[in-house]
């Protein structure tokens, strides 16, 4: 039976930690991830029920304490495949190929991308079996030798799904009607372009019966300053904020008519658009990371990061109607990108 070791070095919930999990979760055989203790990594596996070592953090200590800590994982665990998600844990794993004699992977998903310099090049080349990329812009020398596989994201279908209750219950609580909702689901960061949103929203109003839904946690963007935005656009009591954590995220999600992702940059792992599709939910999603090679004429459109090009996208949907194609959407993202076609992919691969 295959033993995978699954190396999930970053603190906080991103997106790379989540496919990283995600993979854990379908990888056939036994399987453990090396965490460090505390971090979002570690609450996901406990909730999973993933067997767990744990490891020091390598961005806040010496190397030597890293290094023996994952030793110490790898000789406990005695995997046959090691994956790591960044570059510290793949140059300790790359130490400890030989003597341990795993067969060592990389999974690559950071909006930087991969950095192409020689000892980078080198490991890569001398020392991994193969790359798991999250999108095709992350090609360059680095990896072009390397066996690789692209996995652009994947969705829990059973947990994010369309739910008729729900939907009604949202748009009662919002008060929403007839009217076309607008959704975006993401923390308030630049990035994340809720001020696009906002104005897109501000110029559909003027010849649509729409309304906005924003959800996230305060991070590099108040709350404040998307409100004063919202009163000076003419549009305060036509978008509703919501920043705290929500329980039934599915729920909202098929109460909008369309899902939008404003993103300015980054988005080199897509969640979110595959969350609103798995409900069926149509997307406008912008043009920037991964987003055009997950969104397509079957599940919405992609459009440039300007607000009147978001805006004129949501006009493309709302003129189609696509809203009302929910099972054809979802049947679309199921056979993409469910943890199903996850599976698939990853067992086939890491051999």
């Amino acid at each position: 039976m295959k033993r995978t070791l699954i190396v999930l070095d970053e603190l906080w919930d991103s997106a790379l930690t989540d496919l990283g999990i995600k993979v854990a979760s379908v990888c056939s055989g036994e399987v453990a991830c090396a965490v460090v203790k505390g971090s979002a990594a570690h609450r996901k596996c406990l909730e999973k029920g993933i067997k767990l070592y744990f490891i020091e953090n390598p961005r806040k200590t010496l190397p030597f304490k890293p290094f023996l800590s994952l030793k110490k994982a790898v000789s406990s665990f005695k995997p046959d495949v090691v994956l790591t998600i960044r570059g510290d844990e793949m140059l300790f794993a790359s130490l400890l190929k030989k003597s341990f004699k795993f067969r060592l992977y990389r999974l690559h998903g950071e909006a930087k991308g991969i950095k192409n310099n020689a000892l980078n090049r080198y490991l890569h080349r001398k020392f991994v079996d193969g790359v798991i990329l999250s999108s095709r812009k992350l090609l360059n020398e680095v990896v072009s030798e390397v066996r690789k596989v692209f996995i652009p994201g994947a969705v829990d279908t059973d947990k994010f799904n369309f739910s008729k209750e729900g939907k009604d219950r949202i748009r009662r609580e919002l008060g929403i009607g007839d009217e076309i909702l607008l959704g975006i689901i993401g923390r308030l960061d630049t990035v994340k372009g809720h001020d696009l949103f906002l104005k897109s929203l501000a110029a559909l109003k003027k010849e649509l019966p729409v309304k906005g839904l924003i959800i996230g946690e305060e991070k590099n963007v108040k709350l404040y300053d998307l409100k004063n935005l919202a009163k000076k656009l003419g549009i305060e009591n036509d978008v509703t904020f919501i920043t705290e954590r929500v329980s039934s995220i599915s729920d909202y999600m098929s109460a909008c008519d369309v899902g939008v992702v404003s993103s300015k940059g980054s988005e080199m792992i897509a969640r979110v658009p595959l969350e609103f599709m798995s409900c069926g939910t149509p997307v406008v999603a912008t043009n920037v990371g991964v987003l055009p090679e997950v969104v397509n004429s079957k599940t919405g459109v992609c459009v440039e990061a300007f607000a009147e090009s978001i805006a004129e996208g949501v006009r493309r949907l709302v003129r189609e109607r696509m809203w009302e194609s929910r099972d054809e959407i979802r049947k679309e993202v199921c056979f993409r990108f469910s943890l199903d076609a996850l599976g698939r992919t990853v067992n086939d691969f890491l051999v």
